[in-house]
């Protein structure tokens, strides 16, 4: 086999412009493959981060009637919230707790109005388990005050001291029309925050909607990724409720970025395309134009077959080379990512729905895309060999050497 490897690599070389093409494109969509998927794996990252931080926390504990296609209805609320709290604190493992009440309502500034999420929240034991108040750009929340998302102050025309009305019903069905100071704008990590939450003080919020417990009290764990013992100790002490963790809270928004990183894919699938027409071509033109030393080879006893090993050899060879200076030519690019990120919030647009992003991302290291990109690169490689060099069974050596002359 050594002595087709070395028939195989000079003939490598003899076609160095043809080689020299495959070989560098195969090189360039295998980089482009691993800097994207490490961009899609940095925004997964952080974008999860974000989520878990200002909407999912580490786990959620609901009315066990909760209902998820309805979750502003009057009869989600939790009435024993103090009996769970006490609980709580007997639990090692909880680092936090808070309990929040959501409702729909209006905002109206005066002039326009718009419908808006508003959650009451207890501003000391909120940031326990979120990091809403790390993103308080100006102000705070103070009492008969409210905060509100910065593009949803913006598009109202509303800053710090301007008086609001929020309109909304009770849990008795009652129209009520509050009237609020903004005393504070939050520019969070999430669009959803930004555009449409208001935040105002959960024990108002219990006075105005006529309630004693919470929509949710949500908990923050020592260890999110190791939840199954959490979970079935909440379980065990914590009854009569109903009780999620973040990856069940977060399936649809998990959804949403596989979709998104399913571009990846399409990449990765370009990229295993050019490698099968590049090979093809490259090995039916060698094959052409060496039916003379094809001819000669038979001529002088080797098998068809070992001709045939010939070509997929070659192939082979070139789509290792060609995946090793991908890997390399990827690595290097994605120095710049890991280290020094991307402001994909500027070049997005503030007000972008999606992955939930501020400032700069860095991208991740994913070493599967690595093994994967590089097993798959090398066996459409021996596939796209593999037409080529069946050429070779059907020549005799009389007639490849005849026709060589």
């Amino acid at each position: 086999m050594g002595y087709l490897a070395k028939i195989a690599y000079k003939n490598i070389i003899k076609a160095k412009r043809r080689t020299i093409l495959t070989f560098m494109m195969l090189s360039f969509g295998f980089m482009v493959f691993l800097v994207l998927d490490a961009m899609y794996e940095g925004l997964d990252v952080v974008s999860f981060k974000n989520y878990i931080e200002f909407e999912t926390g580490h786990f959620k504990i609901r009315n066990i009637n909760f209902d998820e296609d309805d979750p502003y209805d009057s009869e989600n609320y939790l009435e024993n919230t103090n009996e769970i709290e006490s609980k709580l604190k007997t639990m090692d493992f909880v680092e936090g707790y808070a309990s929040r009440v959501l409702f729909l309502s209006e905002l109206d500034n005066g002039i326009d109005s718009t419908p808006i999420i508003s959650v009451g929240i207890d501003p000391q034991n909120d940031k326990n388990v979120f990091n809403l108040d790390q993103y308080i750009s100006e102000g705070k929340l103070e009492k008969n005050g409210i905060v509100l998302g910065y593009i949803l102050a913006r598009d109202m025309g509303l800053k710090l001291d301007d008086l609001v009305f929020i309109t909304f019903r009770n849990r008795h069905g009652m129209f009520t029309s509050i009237e609020f100071t903004v005393t504070g704008i939050v520019k969070a990590a999430d669009p959803r925050v930004n555009m449409m939450m208001a935040f105002i003080n959960i024990e108002e919020a219990r006075t105005y909607m006529d309630i004693k417990g919470a929509t949710e009290l949500t908990l923050r764990v020592k260890d999110y990724l190791n939840i199954e013992p959490f979970e079935k100790e909440l379980n065990s002490k914590i009854t009569g409720v109903k009780i999620q963790n973040w990856q069940e809270l977060s399936s649809e928004f998990a959804a949403l970025l596989d979709m998104k990183k399913a571009a990846g894919n399409y990449i990765l699938l370009f990229l295993l395309i050019i490698a099968l027409v590049g090979i093809i071509n490259t090995l039916l033109m060698s094959v052409f134009e060496k039916r003379r030393e094809i001819g000669m080879l038979m001529a002088l006893g080797m098998q068809k077959t070992e001709v045939r090993n010939i070509f997929i050899i070659e192939g082979l060879i070139i789509g290792i080379l060609g995946s090793i200076m991908g890997m390399i030519l990827g690595t290097l690019a994605n120095l710049y990512f890991i280290y020094v990120g991307i402001d994909y919030a500027s070049m997005l647009g503030e007000d972008a729905m999606g992955f939930n992003i501020t400032g700069r991302v860095k991208s991740a290291w994913v070493f599967a895309s690595y093994v994967k990109c590089f097993v798959l690169v090398v066996l459409t490689s021996i596939l796209a060999s593999y037409f080529p060099a069946k050429r070779v069974m059907m020549f005799e050596p009389m007639e490849c050497l005849r026709v060589a002359q």
